[in-house]
């Protein structure tokens, strides 16, 4: 009966464990945004990127923003605070 009841409780968090994995990079997929526009200004190690209605700021440990500087660009990334991290650039 206790191995009954131990195969339960293991089979149970197992399956729970799945779900909660599967919502949680749904949830990460939801995060992340892309952003169209002409990168601008550079300030310290952040970048402008001035879009059709906004002005956002940008940077990235992933992509050389300096060789995109004044070019038209897409950009996919996620938010910190008022801050898009670029993982991808188009």
């Amino acid at each position: 009966m206790k191995k009954i009841f131990l195969g339960l409780i293991i089979g149970a968090l197992f399956l729970g464990g799945c779900t909660a994995t599967e919502q949680s990079k749904k949830t990460m997929e939801e995060k992340i945004v892309t952003k169209a526009g002409t990168i601008t200004t550079k300030i310290g190690s952040e970048y402008l990127l001035k879009t059709d209605d906004e002005i956002v700021n940008i940077t990235s440990t992933k992509v050389n923003l300096d060789s995109f500087m004044k070019k038209e660009v897409e950009v996919t990334g996620m938010f910190s605070g008022s801050t898009l991290y670029v993982d991808e650039i188009r």
